[in-house]
């Protein structure tokens, strides 16, 4: 009887390794790298993209070529985001070695729904061509421990390129006190309390969100024309996207000037803002935008942002949308 149930689980065990269910059975699921000129940093996935696989037998590795999509570097314009192309050399065999690690079959589960961030490298050989590289990994797609990180630790940076994509961070923004993106965002009308749910009851007829859960927060109030001393309109531009530097979602542009107001321009403008209805729906992308600091005194006592093209809407300091008047707009708009 002992030794029919030990036969049944060894079966078991081997159609299981069949389907690839077992971690550490079965063969490994990278297949050998395909050599290519050059590496693209990062990897576009477009098609015929380099797909990343195991470092092909007799290929003589001289360096490691790392990616980091998500680098930053500063010059005399600011901060910038972008991507850095590392050429590391050294002793290349323990990361060989550890490249070279098994990965596991895939798993039918469960795993965990967890994201991994994986170096994104290259091993390039004399010849100067390369090949991208699969991290191991387990059954469930999460980098196995082999010692990779130690291995690239122990290289020496020899070259960098980096490549910048977007502007963070400007200096001349910085210096004309303005943000370096507009960052136009609205919300529906907060004053609508639905959106957030409250007093929502489960079937149970607990009370998911009360009026006593809920921040308190009052909505900023239009500062009178008479405590107004001035403006500060930083302007900005829409950004282009490309394959390689999409704009970021609810992206505003960058800043591209700074013009100041008298306390008589100010005022005009606050005659006008205040009373601009709310905004219909429209989904026309604006492309220029300014955001408009009211000044009290020698400070920043309010701050809003409008829409010189596209739907043309205004959102307040509560994140509400409206809709600028032809008026305002002209007053808001740089002289061409």
């Amino acid at each position: 009887m002992r030794r029919t149930a030990v036969m049944a689980l060894l079966a078991l065990a081997f159609v299981l390794a069949g389907c690839a269910i077992l971690p550490g059975i079965g063969p490994d699921p990278r297949v050998d790298a395909v050599p290519v000129s050059t590496a693209t940093c990062p990897e576009t996935y477009a098609d015929g993209y380099a797909e990343a696989g195991l470092v092909p037998e007799g290929f003589d590795a001289v360096a490691v070529l790392r990616c980091d999509p998500f680098a930053s570097q500063e010059d005399r314009d600011g901060v910038w985001s972008g991507v850095m192309l590392e050429r590391l050399e050294g002793d290349l065999e323990p990361v060989l070695t550890a490249l070279a690690t098994p990965s596991d079959p895939r798993s039918a589960g469960p795993c965990a729904a967890v994201a991994y961030l994986v170096p994104e490298l290259w091993i390039e050989r004399a010849e100067g061509d390369v090949v991208r590289v699969a991290i191991p990994a387990d059954g469930c797609g999460a980098p196995k421990q082999v010692g990779l990180e130690v291995a690239l630790d122990a290289l020496s940076v020899v070259d960098g390129t980096f490549t910048p994509v977007s502007l963070v961070e400007s200096n001349e923004a910085t210096v004309a006190g303005c943000a370096t993106q507009a960052g136009m965002l609205v919300l529906a009308d907060p004053s609508d309390a639905d959106w957030l749910d409250v007093g929502q009851t489960v079937p149970g007829g607990e009370q998911v969100i009360g009026e006593d859960h809920l921040i308190p927060y009052e909505m900023p109030a239009w500062p009178e024309a008479s405590q107004v001393t001035g403006a500060r309109l930083c302007d900005y531009a829409a950004t282009t996207p490309s394959e390689t530097a999409p704009a970021p979602a609810g992206d505003a542009g960058v800043f591209v000037g700074m013009r100041e107001l008298t306390a008589s321009e100010a005022r005009t403008i606050l005659s006008e803002a205040p009373h601009a209805p709310a905004a219909t729906t429209c989904a026309a992308a604006a492309t220029r935008f300014v955001v408009v600091h009211l000044l009290l005194g020698e400070e920043d006592a309010f701050a809003f942002t409008v829409e010189l093209d596209g739907c043309r809407r205004l959102a307040d300091p509560a994140l509400t949308a409206h809709a600028a008047s032809a008026d305002l707009l002209a007053l808001l708009t740089p002289p061409s």
